[in-house]
């Protein structure tokens, strides 16, 4: 069985909008604790304790995420000493984060959030520069700057 990704837009697009109508800007808060939770659940999944390098394990949380089905292609890379440049090929949120986003509200971030939980067990704190950059292609393009914690 699988679900459908619009579906799947459409749901996680009506939570993220309730959310956003009942926290506010607290909003924030769910979507980065959403990200440690969910990958407190899938940590099995990545084989993370053969490697202490968190660029390696960011690439290995891309490549899940584009195995089960999230993303149709991800790309992380280093843009710097303390830089990130984030690429999503149509991840299936893409309309309702979109929608979210002209609407003045806090998107979903699910892979963003997955990846600063990553980050953050390797001694990192990593903020967003801008918000996201949706290309023509279907490509979304994020920055982050990095901080050691």
């Amino acid at each position: 069985m699988s679900v459908d990704p619009r579906f799947f837009d459409l749901e996680i697009y009506s939570i993220y909008k309730a959310v956003n109508e009942l926290l506010k800007e607290r909003t924030w808060d769910v979507v980065w604790r959403a990200g440690e939770i969910l990958l407190e659940n899938i940590l099995d999944d990545l084989s993370l304790e053969e490697t202490s390098d968190p660029y390696t394990a960011l690439n290995r949380l891309a490549d899940w995420l584009r195995k089960v089905g999230y993303i149709k292609d991800i790309e992380v890379r280093r843009i710097g000493e303390d830089s990130i440049e984030y690429v999503m090929s149509n991840p299936i949120i893409t309309p309702g984060a979109k929608k979210l986003i002209g609407e003045g509200l806090v998107p979903p971030h699910i892979s963003t959030a997955l990846m600063f939980a990553l980050l953050k067990k390797y001694g990192y704190k990593a903020e967003m520069i801008g918000d996201p950059i949706f290309l023509d292609d279907g490509r979304v393009v994020e920055r982050w700057r990095l901080f050691q914690i």
